[in-house]
């Protein structure tokens, strides 16, 4: 006959600590993170409007949003990540070195395409403002003296979260940061987007001011490359 062993509740909760902890190891390890390129454009476009719904970008719909990711990819002012498992996309992340740069180096290339795509989208004197607020986001950023790098966007499916995955992504491209010479980092998250603003903390950004931006106040982050830290969301 076998006895049973007894557990005393404390130690039931750390071992369904220990056993969570090893489920997620297990998880991670089947992830693979490859570079943002032409192939993920659309599958990424289709994250970020599921992710950032009730953003500007993504009111402008499918076409509009996969060729901008085309561009990111494409583009040597910007780059990013993407995490697949079995072939999906779990998550995905984009940076930029300069978004001047950025800005005007698509609109050099490819203004010609973004504006047919946009054409019949601008319907109204909101969207035309949001516009012009997106495209003279980076002279108002310039006059609070912050990094010209920034991270554009960070969007991990719904069923993928809380593994760890928006964490990996972020550190991922502070490491690419720093191998590129970038010092720092900023980001912009929604104030009111807690669990957000939790992930960057914990990735070693700090709180470094506010912005408005399309009517919602925004946390401006910034982060040292050389500082990495890991972090769960």
């Amino acid at each position: 006959m076998f006895l049973q062993p007894r557990f005393s509740e404390d130690e039931q909760k750390v071992c369904k600590i220990v056993l969570d902890t090893y489920k997620q190891l297990l998880e991670i390890k089947t992830m693979v993170i490859s570079d943002l390129n032409t192939n993920y454009s659309e599958a990424v476009a289709k994250l970020h409007i599921q992710g950032i719904s009730t953003g500007f970008i993504s009111s402008l719909g499918i076409n509009f949003v996969t060729s901008l990711y085309e561009a990111i990819a494409q583009n040597k002012h910007s780059f990013g990540f993407v995490a697949q498992e079995d072939g999906k996309v779990l998550g995905f992340v984009a940076f930029t070195t300069n978004l001047s740069k950025l800005y005007k180096s698509v609109i050099l290339k490819k203004g010609c395409r973004f504006v047919l795509l946009l054409a019949g989208k601008m319907f109204s004197l909101r969207q035309i403002k949001k516009m012009f607020e997106t495209l003279f986001y980076p002279s108002r950023v310039k006059k609070m003296d912050l990094p010209c790098a920034e991270l554009l966007s960070l969007v991990v499916a719904e069923e993928a979260r809380g593994r760890g995955v928006a964490a990996e992504l972020v550190k991922k491209g502070l490491e690419a940061c720093r191998t590129r010479g970038i010092p720092k980092v900023k980001v912009l998250v929604g104030a009111s987007n807690e669990p957000a603003n939790k992930l960057y903390r914990n990735c070693g950004f700090e709180l470094v001011g506010q912005i408005d931006n399309h009517g919602v106040i925004s946390n401006i982050y910034s982060a040292q490359t050389d500082s990495i830290q890991s972090g769960r969301i």
